[in-house]
């Protein structure tokens, strides 16, 4: 119970984590250094609850080479089959419409 607990907490975090790594993308050049400072904690926070998501939750998807479930979304994205559709959807609805030019590449 505690462990699906913490992922369904997990991922909406993830979620929040990701909106605030593209703000910080989007207007990085001009932050001051305190900004910049506390927003790559912000990143790195993000970055390996990514990595911490594809290892459990991200497992659905298969064992691929890929370090973060991002990635592993935006090579599936191009597959075919279940695990392509899931991939294509997390891409086109909650990661691609938040960054400029897209997220999953």
């Amino acid at each position: 119970m505690t462990a699906a607990l913490v992922l369904v907490s997990a991922i909406p975090l993830m979620w929040v984590l990701y909106l605030a790594y593209t703000a910080l993308r989007a207007t990085w050049p001009t932050l001051r250094p305190e900004v910049k400072a506390a927003g790559a904690a912000v990143v790195a926070a993000g970055w390996l609850l990514d990595v911490a998501l594809n290892w459990t939750a991200g497992l659905a998807l298969g064992i691929t080479p890929d370090a973060t479930l991002s990635q592993k979304c935006g090579r599936l994205k191009r597959a075919e089959g279940w695990r392509a559709g899931v991939a294509r959807y997390l891409c086109a609805n909650w990661l691609d419409p938040f960054e400029f030019g897209g997220h999953c590449r």
